[in-house]
């Protein structure tokens, strides 16, 4: 009676498919000792032991059950083999080399667009002073501003269109974050000739009689001039009625009466013409910046955030 022996599987019977791939680190290595043709030399470059890259090369023809070099002297020599492979990973490693490089650019944020929308008030100087100093600390980095109303600003970071955007009137949509970054106050706006510029701080009656430049009924301008005015002057029917702090700003200056506006606006230039007079217990407005929470945010928020905080704290 004959007895059935099982048959040891050949190597050569063993499927190529089921060997372990190789790593990204061996495949590097590899790649390295045959470039330089030297066990040495590759060590140098990877910053490795030379046992270690040794060890590295072994354990690839093991898996690979192929011989990739042989010894000239002290030269290592590619087989056929080791070319062929060599061949089939140089394109690869070039890319990945330049991928490094793209990632270190994305990470010292040398490269890249960082685009930011303000409204008009904090456009007019905060802004701009901010991104200036950016541009210096990051001189690689491309810095866009967009210019934009209060209704705009929801419909911006929620399309993806601005990384974030900074304002004295924040949206309340629930998939917007903010960070409250500084504050200002409501200040008098008057030119030269005016009968009022020359007083060192005004009171709301001091404006009893006088034209007063007024914002939309809705914003944060009209809210904080109704406020300090509190009945004593009657806005309910005003004369001039502007949507931005620059367009007050060009009012005042031919005269056209008091434009009641936020500090942040007068931090830039407004003219030779005009005089800023502080207001008695002035309303105070809130500077925020604010993102999309559901997208991917950029360090250069944070760093916004820091110039805008300088630029906005308190004179000691």
């Amino acid at each position: 009676m004959k007895t059935e022996q099982k048959s040891e599987p050949s190597r050569r019977g063993v499927g190529r498919s089921d060997q372990p791939a190789l790593s990204l680190r061996q495949i590097e290595t590899l790649h390295t000792v045959l470039s330089t043709r030297s066990i040495t030399a590759a060590a140098k470059l990877l910053n490795v032991s030379q046992p270690s890259i040794s060890r590295t090369v072994k354990r690839i023809e093991d898996v690979l059950r192929l011989r990739l070099f042989t010894k000239d002297g002290k030269r290592l020599v590619p087989t056929k083999e080791a070319m062929q492979i060599f061949e089939e990973v140089d394109g690869i490693m070039g890319q990945l080399t330049g991928l490094g490089r793209r990632i270190a650019r994305i990470a010292s944020s040398s490269d890249g667009v960082f685009r930011l929308g303000a409204t008009a008030s904090v456009a007019r100087a905060v802004v701009p002073q901010a991104i200036h100093n950016l541009s210096r600390l990051h001189p690689g980095l491309d810095l866009f501003l967009d210019v934009l109303s209060i209704d705009q600003m929801a419909q911006y970071l929620l399309t993806g269109t601005g990384d974030c955007l900074v304002t004295i009137a924040p949206d309340k949509h629930p998939a917007l974050a903010s960070m409250k970054l500084g504050e200002g106050v409501l200040v008098a706006l008057l030119n030269q000739h005016h009968p009022l510029a020359q007083r060192p701080i005004l009171a709301a009656k001091d404006l009893v009689g006088h034209e007063i430049i007024c914002f939309q009924s809705d914003g944060p301008h009209q809210r904080a001039i109704r406020a300090f005015l509190d009945g004593v002057v009657q806005i309910d029917n005003p004369r001039m009625v502007v949507r931005f702090s620059d367009t007050a700003i060009a009012l005042a200056s031919q005269g056209m009466g008091i434009a009641l506006i936020d500090s942040f606006s007068i931090r830039g230039q407004i003219g030779p013409d005009l005089v800023a007079v502080p207001l008695q217990a002035p309303p105070r407005f809130e500077v925020f910046l604010q993102w999309n929470r559901g997208r991917p945010a950029s360090r250069n928020l944070d760093r916004l955030a820091d110039e805008l905080r300088g630029l906005l704290a308190p004179n000691p």
